[in-house]
């Protein structure tokens, strides 16, 4: 076994973060593990929709990482990384602190992407952690005691902004008219056909414009302009809600510091940072060679963080480390208040049902953190009927 005399650092406590860190503390209960985060919650993005409509409260899906972390014997700070030195390995903060480090792994997670196209920055709303939640929040709040039939705009037709339309037109009914805005030829282009068909029927339902092949030009205080194959078209606008991608927060690398493919860290597929074997990459900053179409979502950062944490300990003890593989274990996503669809591992469900074992798998697969995590799905588990329909179903489809 190799000497571990610097601390295992851990920087950003995303899905990708929180589960390696997590799982390489009960492999290896002696190691010293540092996490650095520049937040003091963690954020359960999935159930952010939830806290929009009310379905839970905004603290059951924002437990503390200080409580996290100190349960489980590990070492949190709060601080932002602004410097990577990987030769020296040695990490510089934005408080002029500086640590060593025996082992690295970035998990700094993503941002929202504005494609650099105007207005976007300033004059759309965003959904991308808990400040962009009470934002959007703010504003349904103050928009409740206008007129009907305000123009609301969601850019990007992917489970995000499915999602939120879904949600949004069930919360509020006919005070918005919703429009969904989708570049390609149709909404959910990367996900399962059964999702994309249940959320293309709820969005139908609930009378949801649908604008296909259309790019966003500019976006200014009162309009929103729109580029599709009749040209240029500008719209009124009270709200744009910008969900159409995002890109890896890596403000802290220096230009061509590592190797880099579509913009993210390329790793080995041992998770390794070519030409820093000691350093590694995973979760929404990384693509690994040779696997470039993985999604960008937390069923992959959490598996490559638990499988880091196997590496990890296979180095430590001086083992050669294993090459990752990715367990499509299928897609969930919310379709309005009480509603869902689930597809994957031959299996195909909507509605009610899906909606209640949805948040049951989203518990089981977190760790076994806190206490605020356990309360935000412990309803669930008082819901024995539905749960024995659940698991006694062959096909619940």
């Amino acid at each position: 076994m190799k000497s571990i005399q610097k601390p295992i650092v851990i920087v950003g406590a995303g899905f990708a973060g929180m589960t390696f860190a997590l799982n390489l503390r009960k492999l290896n209960p002696s190691l010293p593990i540092l996490v650095v985060d520049s937040e003091y919650n963690f954020i359960f993005k999935p159930l952010m929709y939830e806290v929009l409509s009310k379905e839970i409260r905004s603290w059951e899906a924002t437990p503390k990482f200080a409580n996290i972390f100190s349960n489980a014997g590990i070492t949190f700070l709060r601080n932002c990384l602004t410097k990577i030195n990987f030769k020296e390995n040695i990490l510089e903060f934005s408080d002029d602190l500086k640590l060593s480090y025996q082992y690295l792994a970035l998990c700094t997670g993503s941002i929202p992407n504005s494609f650099l196209i105007k207005g976007v920055d300033e004059n759309c709303y965003f959904f991308n952690d808990f400040q962009d939640l009470n934002k959007l929040k703010s504003f349904f709040n103050k928009s409740q005691k206008a007129t009907f039939h305000k123009k609301l705009f969601i850019v990007g037709g992917g489970p995000s902004g499915i999602e939120l339309a879904c949600k949004i037109k069930d919360l509020f009914k006919d005070q918005f008219d919703i429009n969904v805005i989708e570049k390609s030829n149709e909404i959910l282009n990367k996900n399962k056909i059964f999702n994309r068909e249940q959320a293309e029927n709820a969005l139908d339902k609930r009378k949801i414009n649908v604008l296909l092949n259309s790019t966003v030009k500019e976006v200014s205080e009162t309009k929103i302009s729109i580029t599709s194959d009749v040209g240029i078209t500008s719209f009124d606008k009270d709200i744009v809600i910008w969900t159409a991608g995002v890109k890896p927060n890596l403000s802290y690398l220096e230009t061509d510091e590592i190797t880099k493919k579509f913009g993210r860290i390329l790793v080995n597929k041992n998770l390794q940072i070519e030409n820093y074997k000691n350093c590694f990459a995973i979760g929404d900053i990384s693509v690994i060679e040779g696997m470039e179409d993985l999604p960008i979502t937390a069923q992959v950062a959490m598996q490559e963080g638990n499988h880091l944490a196997n590496n990890l300990q296979l180095l430590i003890h001086g083992k050669d480390p294993l090459p990752f593989e990715f367990k499509d274990n299928g897609e969930m996503i919310s379709l309005g208040i009480g509603e869902a669809s689930i597809s994957g591992l031959g299996v195909t469900f909507s509605g009610k049902l899906a909606f209640e074992a949805r948040r049951l798998i989203y518990a089981s697969k977190l760790p076994d953190i806190t206490e605020s995590l356990k309360s935000a799905s412990s309803w669930i588990f008082q819901k024995k009927s539905i749960l024995k329909q659940f698991f006694k179903k062959d096909n619940p489809n």
